[in-house]
């Protein structure tokens, strides 16, 4: 029997970076901020908004210097305070967003603290599509211009973000290559009295674009980087990847290959990522290990293949232990449902949480 690990963005948080969704774009503010006070001007675009000082005669270096001689300066500086300072003031800076994208992915960590920014550009792809329908003007290239400045932003933060939590490194490491339990699976047809099931090959597929797996691997392993890495720019696959969707498939009938343009599965085409992932999971058996990863909609075509995999003999989570008495495992599994079309596999496959654990324990 062989193992898939399933590793998403909780990893990496887990190691201590700060790769959430939030913490990029509370990033990207700050850089906008400072950038405003350090190039002297009071107008700044880029494609995704534009931010301008109403009064002409000054620029926002010089109002920010005269703001503060009547105000108290901050003990913490950082180009937020700037950027917070204009959205709550409107008659002093005007922001204004390129269109309904990056503004609903503002809206949903203000109103959530979170946000699925691949998700969120595939409501807006619908909705475009939506558009259409009543005869308005469909700009999917405009869409797409954006999505590709953000995720060129995103690989410049996660530059950034590489300072590791390397305590957790042997507690994860064992979970990784920890015997399969019996109980973990279900084999049809067969009584099967032994207790543990022999591990041959272990293949980590990592959908974050970070080298943390790096740190785990043994000579019987491999890390897979299903969406591309830092270090390779063009190998990055940003997008979205739910083509069991209604609204999917009606996207695939427009005559305008800007709505399929950051379609995963077909960017996986690109590159042997995916055909070595196929590969893996057609030479025998095996078991899903999930760590991190939410199993959201967004990777829902590549998981539901191997989910619903006839190789796929069981399913383990490692969920998110929030405090002593809550944890993320019931949504977990939720989520994994979402990516099933045959309910009695996923009833069969994932292992109940009596079996589960947190992948890493409160202290």
């Amino acid at each position: 029997m062989n193992r898939l690990v399933l590793i998403g963005n909780g990893f990496d948080i887990a190691h201590g970076l700060k790769t959430s969704y939030a913490d990029f774009i509370n990033w990207y503010w700050d850089k906008k901020g400072m950038q405003l006070l350090k190039e002297h001007t009071n107008e700044l675009s880029d494609e995704l908004c534009s931010i301008k000082l109403i009064d002409s005669h000054f620029n926002w270096n010089e109002f920010w210097s005269i703001y503060f001689i009547h105000n108290e300066r901050p003990k913490v500086w950082n180009g937020n305070l700037l950027v917070n300072f204009i959205k709550k003031n409107k008659d002093i800076g005007l922001l204004k967003y390129t269109d309904n994208f990056f503004e609903q992915i503002n809206k949903q960590i203000e109103t959530k603290k979170w946000v699925d920014i691949e998700r969120e550009y595939y409501s807006q792809l619908t909705i475009v599509k939506h558009s259409f329908e009543i005869h308005r003007p469909v700009n999917y290239r405009s869409l797409n211009i954006q999505l590709e400045y953000l995720s060129n932003k995103l690989i410049e933060y996660l530059r950034e973000e590489t300072k590791w939590d390397v305590s957790l490194i042997e507690d994860i490491k064992e979970k990784i290559y920890k015997p399969v339990k019996r109980r973990e699976v279900v084999v049809s047809g067969k009584n099967n009295s032994e207790d543990f099931f022999e591990l041959k090959n272990f293949m980590i597929l990592n959908f974050n674009y970070t080298n943390t797996p790096e740190m785990y691997l043994a000579d019987n392993s491999t890390v897979n980087y299903i969406h591309g890495k830092l270090d390779d720019p063009q190998s990055v696959i940003f997008g979205y990847g739910d083509e069991l969707d209604e609204n999917y498939k009606r996207l695939k009938e427009q005559n305008d290959s800007e709505c399929m343009r950051h379609v995963k599965s077909i960017r996986y085409q690109e590159h042997d990522n995916y055909r070595r992932m196929l590969e893996f999971i057609e030479s025998a058996p095996f078991q899903v290990v999930i760590m991190g990863h939410s199993c959201g909609n967004s990777d829902r075509t590549l998981l539901n293949t191997i989910f619903e995999h006839r190789n796929c003999v069981s399913i383990k989570p490692y969920y998110y232990q929030i405090d002593d008495k809550t944890d993320n495992y019931s949504e977990l599994t939720i989520n994994i449902n979402r990516n099933f079309n045959d309910p009695k596999l996923m009833r069969d496959r994932v292992v109940c949480k009596d079996y589960c654990e947190p992948l890493v324990s409160k202290k």
